[in-house]
């Protein structure tokens, strides 16, 4: 009888996450990308920073859809209840947006976010490792941070040595 390994979606993710957590500060050999070149490496980094960039776009679109939307609604010729319902319908969909983009985010890209970093911060001049940045790859909290994380990432990729 044949049997394949089929992983499913979440166990992907913590298969990912496992190993990220695995190979940060760990020997070479322990890294997934530790047998890329840098122009790969670069080209992952890269290609990744535009995925986030993409989603928190996509964020940053539908909120202000959301809230264009509360604005017109939000008129004097209504009740105040009238008012605060629209208000608490509008909060409850932006947190919703805003959920399911960090959810969509963990699930595709933080695990990557972290393995690479830590590749980077192997083959980057000591000058461009920051400490602090650590916790906010591991715990992004809002799309602010996934910003961050891009913006890091990027960086780091346009310093890495071709050679």
């Amino acid at each position: 009888m044949q049997t394949s390994l089929h992983l499913g979606k979440r166990c992907r993710i913590w298969l990912l996450l496992f190993l990220a957590m695995m190979s940060l500060g760990a020997a070479a050999e322990r890294s997934v990308y530790s047998q890329i070149s840098n122009k790969e490496l670069k080209q992952r980094t890269l290609g990744l920073v535009k995925n986030i960039r993409d989603i928190v776009e996509s964020y940053n679109q539908k909120d202000r859809e959301l809230m264009t939307d509360y604005d017109k609604k939000d008129q004097p010729e209504y009740r105040s209840d009238e008012r605060k319902n629209m208000r608490q319908q509008w909060i409850r969909q932006s947190d919703a947006v805003h959920d399911a983009t960090m959810r969509r985010y963990k699930e595709n890209y933080w695990a990557d976010a972290i393995l690479l970093l830590d590749e980077l911060y192997r083959r980057v001049p000591q000058r461009m490792r920051q400490k602090g940045m650590l916790p906010i790859y591991q715990h992004p909290t809002n799309v602010l941070g996934m910003e961050t994380i891009a913006n890091h990432l990027e960086l780091l990729a346009k310093a890495l040595p071709d050679a």
